[in-house]
């Protein structure tokens, strides 16, 4: 199970844009925002549930969600409804995670997004009843007491980290909220910024075939009602970084690696975490683009978080559309701020030229995969 995954594929593009208009800002905007505020409560509440007696809180406070709360989410969202429950989402945030903590990440998410104080508070304070509400409805299907929640959570740091978009971890450095998943973060990130060169046919795409069989197999299993053993969290999948000697000066779009021979089944990525920390890397990439120079640079990552995107794509076209559900809605809500990014990178003069073959494809690849 992926909780980054699950909640987001609750928050559909239809509702992220119910809930951009209620609070004022653009759909882009708020889909950036959520992209962030998501991954990030549930790391607070990691390491809150962590702590002594923490768990213990968090379990009570769930139990006291209302349970028909997700089912009337869209409807609350615009109505006369809508003010109580994003205050007593904040009040929720606060008791957990202290009001410090919860301070800093509304201030983190507006200054990651580009939106005020109001927004981000008011976005919060409607999101913590969907995460909250998720977790209630998986604890309760899962008979899980204090401590099963505090595993529950504790196992779900790879995802949480792997979902994080790239910059923002930083923008909460000191607030203690992601102490929970600091390794994590890190383990994430080493692939991107230290992976020496692999050779040819390496990377991402050896993973494709053997990862969309695995994915469909696991669809048939779960609507078939066979049974098979609990699995653990995925980890975080490895990125490969293709580093030419001599920076390009024009870019050919990237096509999707070969596969070869099927790993052991152990070994193979979750999709929704691959499709996450791609997007992840894609953020970062784009965010280090000032001038040519800086596009120069980027242009290796961009390109192997392209090769990426496309072995998603190919893996995706395998499944049904309710199994491509999470990964689409991970996407959906990423690809307004993502487009935001492209479109300032590539009006830099002299930067177009050399990332748009790139960047073009991708964003049509992530495009289709959004739908």
């Amino acid at each position: 199970m992926n909780l980054v995954s699950t909640i987001l594929q609750f928050l559909a593009p239809a509702i992220i844009n119910k809930i951009a208009g209620s609070l004022g800002m653009n759909q882009g905007l708020a889909g950036k925002a959520i992209a962030a505020a998501i991954p990030a409560i549930l790391a607070g509440l990691t390491g809150s549930a962590a702590k002594s007696g923490g768990a213990g809180a968090l379990s009570g406070l769930l139990a006291k969600q209302d349970p028909g709360l997700l089912g009337n989410f869209a409807s609350m969202i615009g109505g006369s409804g809508q003010k109580a429950m994003a205050e007593s989402g904040m009040g929720a945030l606060s008791s957990l995670l202290g009001g410090s903590s919860t301070n800093a990440l509304a201030g983190a998410v507006g200054n990651f997004a580009g939106i005020d104080a109001n927004q981000s508070s008011g976005l919060l304070g409607m999101l913590a009843p969907v995460v909250l509400g998720q977790l209630a409805q998986t604890q309760k299907a899962s008979g899980l007491d204090a401590n099963g929640l505090a595993g529950l959570l504790n196992s779900q740091k790879d995802n949480i980290a792997a979902a994080m978009p790239g910059g923002f971890a930083n923008l909460l450095s000191g607030s203690g909220l992601l102490d929970s998943v600091a390794g994590n973060l890190k383990a994430a990130a080493a692939p991107v910024a230290h992976a020496a060169p692999e050779a040819s046919g390496s990377g991402f795409g050896k993973w494709i075939v053997p990862l969309a069989i695995a994915v469909v197999g696991a669809y048939l299993v779960n609507s078939y009602g066979c049974q098979r053993p609990v699995e653990k969290a995925a980890a975080p999948a490895p990125a490969a970084v293709t580093a030419p000697a001599k920076a390009p000066e024009a870019a050919k779009a990237p096509e999707a690696a070969p596969a070869p021979a099927a790993p052991a089944a152990a070994a193979m990525p979750d999709l929704g975490s691959v499709t996450a920390k791609a997007l992840g890397a894609l953020t970062a990439s784009l965010g280090s683009i000032k001038d040519e120079a800086t596009a120069k640079a980027a242009l290796p990552g961009l390109t192997d978080v392209a090769k990426q995107i496309a072995g998603v794509k190919t893996a995706a076209a395998l499944l049904s559309g309710d199994a491509k559900k999470p990964v689409s809605s991970l996407i959906a809500a990423a690809l307004p701020g993502i487009t935001q990014s492209v479109e300032k990178a590539v009006g830099i003069p002299g930067v177009g030229a050399l990332i748009s073959p790139v960047l073009g494809p991708m964003v049509e690849n992530l495009g289709a995969l959004a739908k």
